[in-house]
């Protein structure tokens, strides 16, 4: 008994040296818990923001922004295709070192080559010479690797007041952005997939231009001009983008109509004419696979409907009929009334604009029928470059004569372009 004790109390620094070491190896188990629980944390909170969230570049600025954040960076930069900038922190939060990003790509530009070429996050070997030309900063090199012909580096910098990075900080870089460059990756494949899908339709919107003698270049006028009429009414930038494709490819079921009709030189037929009225739900069926132009259908399927209820398919009225599809309908019959067609000489813009101010509250919406008159007339005073491009056609051709412009017509009720 008594020699235990002697012997116990003779060993008290083995004892403090292990309490140390347990205490020590508590912490960096914590430590590592923590880093676990931010991965995690991390990988749920992007992966809820990116479902929202299409622009492969606002995705990348809020995957490094966040990871900035969970790594406790002090500046962040990325090398990609050559070109190294700096990271923005984002709302609420400012890095705590300002450096500038061609410092950074010239005195590591080695080093990030290596870790791009190497797969995995490095600190430099020789850190201890560049933290005198980045203010003492630690460094930490990150690949990010996106998809095969598009890897970046991320650069992150830390304060030289805080902890140098370890192989934590290394794994956990690997595992938040190898997470990320996955995300990347999809996002970038669904891109290309949907970019694919929408320029064969807009292939197809060409093959019916070219399929009409008559209206050559509609769809890409039609397009514009809904745009523009978008911009008049302040309408969100996406909302944009919708209604420009819903004017290009609102026409492209006519590829199933023959030319023989679409080209016929006198007036049609109630059978043809009626092959003319299902367009708009031939370009709805042709458009309705394409998963990212779903918002486009309903200016597809209605733009042939009347405000006044006297249109087709489905003689809507007012504002029943979806507010794409009216500015559609507008437009649309611009285009129709300037465009040479077999049976009648395009009408002089001048003229279209009156015509179309009879057609409002009628055929068209009488809020947006004034407001596209206004842009046309500033279009042709204040971006005449651009009006020429795109009305050429109609500015070079002598006006139509009276007994032109009453030539055979399709049968009543077909409201501009049928």
């Amino acid at each position: 008994m008594s020699e235990s004790l002697e012997t116990s109390l003779s060993e008290p620094g083995e004892w403090l040296e292990k309490l140390e070491l347990l205490r020590q190896e508590n912490e960096a188990l914590g430590r590592e818990l923590l880093r676990c629980y931010e991965q995690l944390n991390f990988v749920f909170e992007i992966t809820e923001k990116i479902a929202k969230l299409q622009d492969p570049e606002t995705i990348l600025r809020l995957l490094l922004q966040r990871f900035g954040k969970t790594i406790g960076a002090g500046a962040l930069f990325l090398d990609q295709g050559g070109r190294c900038m700096a990271i923005p922190a984002g709302d609420r939060y400012a890095w705590s070192i300002n450096i500038d990003a061609g410092v950074v790509q010239s005195c590591l530009s080695g080093q990030i080559e290596q870790a791009r070429r190497g797969g995995h996050a490095v600190v430099p070997a020789d850190a201890v010479e560049l933290q005198d030309v980045l203010d003492g900063a630690h460094v930490l090199l990150v690949p990010l690797h996106q998809e095969p012909a598009r890897s970046a580096v991320v650069i992150v910098l830390r304060a030289s007041d805080e902890p140098a990075f370890d192989s934590g900080d290394m794994l956990a870089s690997e595992s938040v952005l190898g997470y990320g460059g996955q995300v990347l990756a999809n996002v970038l494949m669904v891109r290309r997939l949907q970019q694919t899908a929408i320029e064969t339709v807009r292939a197809l919107a060409n093959a019916i231009d070219a399929k009409d003698n008559y209206t050559c270049g509609h769809s890409e006028r039609v397009g514009w001009l809904a745009r523009q009429v978008g911009i008049e009414l302040d309408l969100p930038a996406a909302e944009l983008e919708f209604l420009e494709w819903a004017g290009i490819l609102h026409d492209v079921g006519k590829i199933g109509i023959p030319e023989s009709i679409l080209n016929k030189p006198g007036r049609l037929t109630q059978e043809e004419y009626e092959q003319i009225r299902r367009h708009p739900h031939m370009s709805y069926e042709v458009l309705r696979p394409v998963g990212r132009l779903g918002p486009v259908l309903s200016a597809v399927l209605y733009h042939h409907e009347n405000w006044d209820g006297t249109g087709y398919p489905h003689r809507l009225s007012g504002e029943q009929i979806p507010l794409s599809a009216r500015v559609i309908r507008v437009v649309d019959t611009f285009d129709a009334l300037t465009s040479t067609r077999a049976y009648r000489r395009g009408f002089p813009i001048a003229k279209a604009l009156e015509i179309l101010a009879k057609e409002s509250g009628r055929g068209t919406d009488p809020q947006i029928t004034p407001v596209f008159i206004r842009l046309m007339q500033r279009l042709e005073r204040e971006r005449p470059p651009e009006f020429m491009a795109y009305f050429a056609h109609i500015l070079g051709r002598p006006s139509a004569a009276p007994a032109e412009t009453t030539a055979a017509s399709p049968p009543a009720g077909a409201g501009g372009a049928p």
